[in-house]
């Protein structure tokens, strides 16, 4: 996978994208493997390139948000205060992505203001999108 592809990057001027890409390392996780647990310090923001994430909120009643169409983006947290990860990260099969290192990220945003302000106007229709559908799972789960 190409970083043009990913969802907060389409459509992003290409040296733009060329700086991001020399931030981008490739991992590969088991199923079962655990990225990131929920109030770690998000220091990466992460692709799904092939296989499924299930990001999972613990409370009175688990939450679960399912990670699984290529491109999209997960421990977003790293790019936002208090850079806490929000949700545990679990493969629930073998899966591949592209981790981006969010500190070095943010020093190209300072590059390029413009562009970043496009980025972060998509990552917040990202976490608004997550938002709205827990707030529909929670209030089915109440009738």
């Amino acid at each position: 996978m190409f970083i043009q592809e990913v969802e907060l990057f389409q459509g992003i001027p290409s040296h733009v994208i060329g700086e991001i890409s020399e931030l981008v390392t490739q991992e590969s996780y088991p199923a079962g493997y655990v990225v990131f647990r929920e109030g770690d310090v998000a220091d990466f923001l992460y692709t799904l390139e092939e296989g499924e994430i299930n990001l999972i909120i613990q409370g009175q009643k688990d939450f679960s948000f399912p990670v699984i169409k290529a491109g999209s983006i997960f421990g977003w947290s790293s790019l936002v205060e208090p850079n806490r990860y929000t949700a545990t990260a679990e493969c629930v099969k073998e899966s591949k992505v592209l981790k981006i290192d969010a500190e070095r990220l943010m020093r190209v945003f300072q590059r390029h203001s413009a562009e970043s302000l496009i980025i972060m106007k998509r990552l917040a229709g990202v976490i608004a999108t997550r938002l709205l559908k827990s707030y529909k799972e929670f209030a089915a789960s109440r009738k």
